[in-house]
């Protein structure tokens, strides 16, 4: 007589009622974790888990920790990455790392040592709460989640989990990104510039809309002409990357922006087509991020704004993105050519980064600055 895949047995609940309980025979001859059927006679209880086998939803697997199942769930060569590239998702190496990241340093040190199965929505509700108790950030917190989220829901489609337990993001209360008025873009470039270097930096950064660590990446091979290569970005501690979006793309310049460039070409003494336009101490590394900001805070203060003003405003040199955003579509720049010159990969985020524009003279402003 063969052995039925399943076993039953009455549970009493806390109200006196009796429920009966299932467990499922696995593939390797051991039993599955108890799961209730809800139902209170044995002849429904039966028909409910022939049903719930009829599913597909049985674990292949269980007891499976969710540090051995996490561990390089995000490499690029590893199998989930993979998944998703073959469907067309488009997936940075840099987004990947940063996922891998968010694995090490705030899941596995919390829920590592436990089972995937034990990952419900109390224990996840602790991992917030605790996260939060640390002082992360909001946002910190909810690419956290989002990491959780996709981890096991592969793990729920690989079967070891019967079930996807609830993730609800944490309310996110951002501060708009400040940007410089016209008039102060044509202050802070009409300074006095003690390093070209930095007026260098900053002039490409407000008429390309690079990200700093693209600007830093540029090396002398990516200028031409009339456009620049962008296709890498300097990264702490990973040294040249791809960009964030894992795409490659290519930026016109107005002419004052290549003429400061290739007044910096000229200072430096290195001048490889692999060497860095904004060299730094060594050959080998860009200028270092902390003396770019130095010297950004330097030229704001230089056009009245301190930081008291710049923190109360939100002026960052991210800031620089977004003012060259909002000059694009002020302009009637089609949507896709802006998503084109700042490699944002939505509509969503670049309308993100659009400021309504209350100048009359912002159409003009490209070629002013």
């Amino acid at each position: 007589m063969q052995k039925k895949p399943y076993s039953l047995w009455k549970r009493r609940l806390n109200s006196g009622r009796f429920v009966y309980y299932v467990r499922f025979r696995l593939e390797n001859g051991a039993w599955s974790t108890a799961k209730s059927s809800g139902q209170t006679k044995k002849t429904t209880a039966e028909a409910w888990a022939i049903e719930y086998l009829k599913s597909g939803q049985i674990v292949l697997k269980e007891n499976i920790r969710f540090s051995d199942f996490a561990d390089g769930f995000f490499d690029y060569d590893g199998p989930f990455i993979k998944s998703q590239l073959y469907r067309g998702k488009t997936i940075g190496r840099r987004h990947a790392e940063n996922q891998n990241a968010e694995v090490k340093n705030h899941l596995t040190p919390v829920i590592g040592d436990l089972k995937l199965s034990k990952i419900d929505s109390e224990v996840i509700e602790e991992l917030v709460i605790g996260m939060s108790a640390a002082g992360k950030a909001s946002g910190t917190i909810n690419h956290v989640l989002i990491t959780l989220r996709t981890i096991l829901q592969y793990a729920y489609k690989k079967k070891y989990i019967q079930h996807m337990p609830i993730i609800e993001m944490i309310p996110r209360k951002q501060k708009d990104r400040g940007i410089l008025s016209v008039e102060e873009v044509k202050a802070f470039f009409a300074q006095e510039w003690a390093d070209k270097r930095y007026y260098a930096f900053n002039l490409i950064a407000a008429t390309t809309g690079m990200r700093m660590g693209e600007i830093r990446a540029l090396q002398r091979k990516a200028v031409f002409d009339d456009y620049l290569d962008v296709s890498v970005s300097w990264e702490k501690g990973h040294g040249l990357k791809c960009t964030k979006t894992g795409r490659s793309r290519y930026i016109p310049i107005p002419k004052r922006t290549k003429t400061a460039l290739e007044d910096v070409m000229l200072m430096t003494p290195f001048k490889e087509p692999e060497d860095f336009v904004f060299v730094g101490r060594k050959r080998e590394a860009p200028l270092d991020t902390h003396i770019i900001q130095l010297n950004y805070y330097k030229a704001l203060k230089g056009i009245g704004i301190d930081k008291e003003a710049r923190q109360t405003r939100n002026i960052t040199f991210h800031s620089w993105r977004h003012f060259f955003n909002s000059l694009l579509i002020n302009s009637r720049v089609p949507i896709p050519k802006v998503q084109t010159i700042t490699g944002h990969s939505t509509d969503r985020m670049t309308e993100n980064y659009f400021h309504a524009d209350e100048y009359s003279d912002v159409l003009k402003i490209a070629g002013e600055i």
